[in-house]
């Protein structure tokens, strides 16, 4: 399996497998492939951190990090969220998954970043070394009762969460 890069080349084969990959999930809202579409439009997608698995001449899984803030009264920390990360159904559970967040974490930390933030499944990204937010202060805009599972992150440098409090906000 070779991890790369994504190019512009890339997308349609991207956008459907994402589509047929969220087709089964239990927390999809079905435009999660719309959702990729528009966010390599924004100022905030980094082209550097939005890879593709590929095994033969076939993409298998994709992964996306982009630029997020955390507001911590005055200050504004930037840091990273991963959203989406998908497999092709055909290849589920053999760590393409896996294989694309370590690769992910990897090219954050070379890029200077500390931190890498998502909304999912807490079962599935703990494994990764994710946690809930909430445990260190920082909670997702949309978290009205301050304890969501849901938004978690990720430290790439050791103890930077210390002492960062404040509300993430993915635009």
């Amino acid at each position: 399996m070779l991890i790369r890069t994504e190019t512009p080349a890339d997308y349609d084969e991207v956008y459907a497998m994402v589509k047929r990959s969220f087709a089964t999930a239990d927390h999809s809202d079905g435009t999660e492939q719309d959702y990729l579409t528009e966010l390599r439009k924004k100022s905030t997608f980094l082209p550097a951190l939005s890879m593709v698995a590929q095994i033969g001449e076939q993409i298998v899984g994709q992964i996306v990090l982009y630029q997020m803030q955390i507001h911590c009264g005055d200050i504004i920390h930037r840091q990273l969220v991963l959203s989406p990360l998908s497999v092709h159904v055909d290849y589920f559970g053999q760590g393409i998954g896996a294989a694309l967040i370590a690769e992910g974490c990897k090219r954050a930390r070379e890029h200077g970043y500390q931190a890498v933030f998502l909304c999912g499944d807490l079962a599935y990204y703990s494994r990764f070394g994710f946690v809930p937010t909430h445990r260190h202060g920082i909670y997702h805009v949309n978290d009205s009762e301050k304890n969501a599972d849901w938004c978690m992150v990720k430290e790439l440098e050791e103890g930077w969460l210390t002492g960062v409090a404040g509300t993430v906000e993915i635009e």
